[in-house]
């Protein structure tokens, strides 16, 4: 398909931007938020719904990840790949699935490959086909169904409106339909093992998790009071701080969940164990997967 081989919408410079365009564009797919902020109401009404089939949607991350990539490969959508490839590793996909979406020989799961032939369907024809209907409603109730069918819509929407405004894809990321190579074995950063004397939850720690885009750092501040956690949650580079909103600990583990509701809503669950000085475990964004974290007491 054709799609213009430059920008034709120059983004908006970063700090030029609101406040919370500015954090949006900080969470990832920075350059379309850059684009859109200039026209500042219909980026937020787009980014309401995109928010919601990322973190809220009944759909499982994985399949949701498949399809949107699959939309992208038959819109010949460069961007939308670019930046759902990392997000579907995240979500559970593996790089033998990401490959075989452009086989047509493939074989899938019955469940996936439905919503994959709807999608096929409905980039070529706007529309989904009885047989593939029934197929569709043999694993999923009327409101799943409605989801992909939204899903779907939404992103070849946003592929017409990136491949006719020539968002630029960034240097070195994934490139639409060419074969992903597999990844190393995901594991926490190594840490060096400090030692204060201290023990138990309380304090300030820094932490780094690691996603298929990249290592993102996080300060917890955490309180116990017997069994419960509380404290917060911070990401400096978003500048957003979010509090705990439920958690428990017995021994060195902990669980614990906190809400960002700006400026997209996810909810965050950390699970993990301390030993001394050192904090390790996992990080469960909903919607987008589940990542190994290690970090130590900061304070």
């Amino acid at each position: 398909m054709p799609h213009a081989t430059s920008p034709r919408i120059p983004p908006l410079p970063i700090d030029e931007l609101e406040p919370d365009q500015r954090k949006l564009a900080k969470l990832g797919a920075d350059t379309v938020i850059q684009v859109l902020a200039r026209n500042p109401e219909l980026m937020k009404a787009s980014s309401d719904l995109g928010a919601y089939l990322l973190s809220q949607s009944r759909l499982l991350p994985r399949l949701r990840e498949l399809a949107i990539l699959r939309v992208a490969l038959r819109c010949d959508a460069p961007y939308e790949w670019a930046n759902h490839v990392p997000a579907a590793l995240g979500a559970g996909v593996t790089e033998a699935e990401i490959n075989a979406l452009t086989d047509p020989e493939a074989s899938w799961a019955p469940e996936d490959d439905a919503v994959l032939q709807a999608v096929d369907e409905l980039c070529a024809a706007a529309f989904v086909s009885d047989e593939t209907w029934a197929r569709l409603a043999a694993t999923r109730d009327h409101a799943e169904v409605i989801e992909v069918l939204y899903l779907v819509g939404y992103y070849r929407m946003m592929a017409g409106f990136l491949n006719s405004a020539g968002v630029a894809v960034k240097p070195g990321q994934p490139v639409l339909g060419e074969r992903v190579e597999p990844r190393p074995a995901g594991e926490a950063t190594p840490v060096t093992r400090p030692s204060s004397g201290r023990t138990g939850a309380d304090g300030r720690w820094d932490i780094t998790f690691t996603h298929p885009a990249g290592s993102k750092p996080l300060v917890l501040d955490l309180q116990t009071a017997g069994a419960a956690v509380r404290g917060s949650i911070t990401d400096g580079r978003l500048g957003v701080t979010v509090p705990i909103v439920s958690g428990t600990v017995e021994g060195g583990h902990l669980e614990f969940t906190a809400e960002l509701t700006e400026p997209a809503r996810f909810d965050i669950g950390v699970t993990g164990t301390i030993d001394g000085d050192v904090f390790t475990g996992s990080v469960t964004i909903s919607g987008g997967g589940t990542f190994p974290f290690s970090g130590t007491r900061a304070g």
